[in-house]
């Protein structure tokens, strides 16, 4: 089985990647769980796998009989393992994403047979070092295809053949930095011309990462590459937001080149061959970002780590395998409903939220802090949403992860038919109650009326609040 630990601060790859004797999780945990549970987990961890994964040692601390199946695992793992953004536990593996000291981690304990099986979605998670510089032949006649949609840097590609996709694993932020990089991709070039083909792209970049924006800048006149670019890469001032908003190079390769020379970043590790680079960008006391270039003929000679690596970059569970809607993570138990205006544009509808729900989200975030605009609401348009976290930390127990409610004349009625939708499901489910956060308070408008007509709560003197379902 595989140990892998993702967390900025493992080193140039971003990654910890161990693997231990026992074929499957269960076994491994069953294995060590006496030796684990009798001393301090936290060093006998720490000695076992190489490295600090971060709250892994509370599955041992409290002790108890090792689990029986994966099942009590999962069971184990929600209710022990601290600061859990989102627990995902098979018969295989157990995937967790966590809230670290720094930033967001994530970590995943997979058996061999399923790194196997799935290895379009594994083998990037369990590489352990850069990737392969040596392109080989295709292992198929069939050309190479991203495993998620995309960014095309130019509305109009060349006709020419070949493909280049840029993934950038940037942290942010401290939290939500794991996952949601997009692969960008220009088609018509490969890697020994795309320096030249990125400079001389005739289109607006401001909706482009900063990284890229820098990269093009920073090419030079006259080189076809991009490995004196990157050289120049590392000697970039910043590539984090500033006052909110980001700082975007000047658009003239004279005037970026005045900005360099005070920033070299001495641990940074670039390596650039004829169709793969990768820059190990230091970003700061232990932590790196990569930059990872290649073409269609590296991709074709490594597809399942082409796509591995593309799916890791955007989702943080390997595993996940739907669009999710922005800033939610990959999840086995979560849900969002949305209340949607229908298209009579009076009626309202309940049900699971979809990815082209997103925009009409995001207005109804914005108006909660915003005058909304006169006038009455319109079809399609969100009233209410709210996301729910099944079976966590027990398996009959549910959590709130997101509340949202309309501030219009409608957001009572919109809130008590929202609330009675989700109550059938949940009881459905075999969920009976939530403990943690309640969307209660003011900030959260008409979160009483949904709560009412979800359940009772239950607020003892100086204790969490308790809804149940009735």
């Amino acid at each position: 089985m595989y140990v892998i630990y993702r967390s900025w601060n493992q080193e140039i790859l971003g990654k910890s990647v161990r693997q231990l004797a026992e074929p499957t999780v269960l076994e491994w945990v069953r294995n060590v769980w006496s030796e684990a549970s009798t001393q301090d987990a936290y060093d006998w961890l720490t000695r076992e796998l190489g490295t600090t994964v971060y709250g892994l040692d509370s599955l041992f601390s409290e002790g108890g009989p090792p689990p029986e199946s994966m099942r009590e695992l999962r069971t184990l793992a929600r209710t022990r393992l601290p600061e859990v953004y989102q627990c995902n536990v098979d018969e295989h593996s157990v995937r967790v994403l966590a809230n670290g000291l720094d930033y967001d981690v994530a970590y995943y304990l997979v058996d061999d047979v399923a790194v196997a099986a799935n290895p379009e979605r594994w083998a990037f998670a369990v590489h352990d070092g850069p990737l392969p510089e040596v392109a080989g032949t295709p292992t198929s006649t069939t050309a190479f295809a991203a495993p998620i949609k995309v960014t095309e840097l130019a509305e109009h590609p060349r006709s020419r053949e070949g493909a280049v996709f840029a993934v950038l694993l940037t942290c942010k932020a401290k939290h939500d930095s794991i996952g949601w990089n997009a692969t960008h991709a220009l088609p018509g070039v490969r890697l020994p011309t795309f320096g030249a083909a990125l400079r001389d792209l005739d289109v607006p970049t401001s909706e482009w990462p900063v990284e890229l924006e820098v990269l093009r800048v920073l090419v030079a006149p006259g080189e076809d590459g991009i490995a004196a670019a990157l050289e120049r890469c590392n000697q970039w001032p910043d590539y984090t937001w500033n006052s909110g908003e980001e700082p975007h190079p000047p658009s003239s390769h004279d005037a970026a080149m005045r900005l360099l020379g005070a920033h070299h970043r001495e641990r940074t590790v670039i390596q650039v061959a004829e169709h793969v680079a990768q820059m190990f960008l230091h970003s700061g006391r232990d932590g790196f970002e990569q930059w990872f270039f290649f073409d269609d003929r590296w991709a074709g000679a490594h597809p399942d780590l082409a796509s591995s690596l593309i799916w890791f970059a955007y989702h943080w569970d390997p595993l996940c395998s739907r669009h999710h809607l922005l800033l939610t993570p990959c999840s086995d138990n979560r849900v969002r409903y949305v209340a949607v205006v229908g298209d009579d544009g009076g009626t309202t509808q309940v049900r699971e939220a979809q990815p082209h729900d997103e925009p009409r989200i995001w207005d109804l975030r914005r108006w909660s802090y915003e005058k909304r605009p006169p006038g009455d609401v319109t079809a399609g348009e969100v009233l209410g949403t709210v996301e729910i976290q099944l079976q966590q930390p027990s398996p009959d127990t549910f959590t709130f992860t997101d509340f949202e409610m309309t501030r219009t004349r409608h957001g009572r009625a919109v809130a008590r038919k929202l609330a009675r939708h989700v109550r059938q499901d949940l009881q459905k489910a075999g969920l009976t109650h939530t403990t943690g956060w309640i969307p209660s308070n003011g900030l959260r408008p008409h979160g009483r009326h949904f709560l009412r007509a979800l359940g009772r709560i239950h607020e003892p003197a100086g204790e969490p609040s308790t809804l149940f379902l009735e």
